[in-house]
């Protein structure tokens, strides 16, 4: 049986994803509050996680030049929590709670409220889209609270061997650290691909958190070698855009220069403070525009390649340019014996 060749082009579906990007431009706000909990890049996603890994071993080496169990350093931070009073530290307990849990509201419907932008024939009003995203709060918190517990003992696993190096020091441990590595890092790109999936299934088609991760698991398992290239090639888009945005960035340095010395000059303080506090906002505008603009992309493209996989003829055929490239190598070879021959 030979196998259909797909017509799939990665290219199509990041046009298509810049498109909506580019023309909904209100979706960018969700996208800034959507990037509290989930960026929508899968290899970024892993970086991320591994600069966590990082931080802890800095903490375990901390912890164990103090000694074994780390009191002197704990008590340290006790110490210093104490000098602001019991009444302080509950009350800024209270507020960075009550913060964090209205931030987590906000970005889990700030994902909805992408999802159904992103998918709508027609471009939407975002109030509208944010109320229609409260019907999805609880399935996309589920599937959000599921693939963070799977990430951490992902994390986990990966932490232990740390504390066994600090402690005893041993080669094998360090081996086992690096073959653990080795694993992690693809188990946490299918994580990270299944849940981009699951949320984008739980609006779609308004199905249960556990039905939506198993569409998910399915979709990765039909296409995964699509999956890890469109997850590689979009990060590489994205960091791209980002050096790009750096580059440009840097240009606002140069009026920045020439004007500040003619401020001094004028022994104002007040317009000195005002300069550089409009240079400070249009950098940080421009951080925000980008940060919401890369989210909807990344989106996007996302919804777009789940759409195209659900396809009822193109979600058939096999998408990855990889196996297409193999297949294409092997006819080349086939064709020359038969010539040969």
């Amino acid at each position: 049986m030979t196998r259909k060749k797909s017509t799939m082009l990665y290219r199509l579906l990041f046009r298509e994803a810049w498109r909506l990007t580019w023309q909904r431009k209100s979706l960018w706000i969700f996208g800034i509050f959507a990037a509290l909990i989930s960026t929508g890049g899968v290899i970024d996603t892993v970086g991320a996680t591994l600069q966590k890994i990082e931080r802890t071993e800095s903490l375990l080496k901390q912890l164990m030049d103090h000694s074994f169990i780390g009191y002197p350093l704990a008590s340290e931070y006790i110490q210093q929590m104490s000098l602001l009073g019991t009444g302080r530290v509950g009350s800024l307990l209270v507020v960075v709670t009550v913060t964090c849990v209205i931030l987590l509201v906000i970005s889990v419907l700030s994902q909805g409220a992408l999802i159904l932008g992103i998918g709508s024939t027609e471009h939407e009003d975002p109030s509208q889209l944010r109320r229609s995203a409260g019907m999805f709060f609880w399935p996309l918190f589920i599937v959000g609270i599921l693939n963070k517990l799977m990430m951490g003992v992902l994390t986990l696993l990966m932490i232990l061997p740390l504390w066994l190096v600090a402690v005893s020091g041993s080669v094998a441990h360090g081996l086992l650290f690096f073959v653990l590595m080795l694993l992690f890092i693809p188990a946490s790109v299918i994580v990270n691909i299944v849940y981009m999936f699951a949320m984008i299934h739980v609006v779609e088609e308004k199905v249960h958190p556990l039905d939506a991760i198993h569409l998910g698991i399915q979709l990765f398992k039909k296409q995964w070698i699509a999956t890890i290239e469109y997850g590689l090639t979009l990060f590489l888009l994205v960091c791209g855009a980002g050096l790009i945005l750096l580059l440009a960035s840097s240009l606002l340095f140069i009026p920045y220069t020439l004007i500040s010395p003619m401020v001094l000059l004028t022994g104002s303080t007040s317009l000195f403070i005002g300069m550089n506090v409009v240079f400070a906002l249009l950098i940080f505008a421009i951080i925000l525009s980008f940060g919401g603009a890369s989210v909807t992309f990344q989106y996007s493209a996302w919804y777009l390649f789940y759409k195209r996989a659900l396809h009822k003829t193109h979600g058939k055929k096999i998408f990855s340019k990889l196996i297409r490239f193999v297949d294409v190598v092997h006819e080349k070879i086939v064709q020359t014996k038969k010539i040969s021959s």
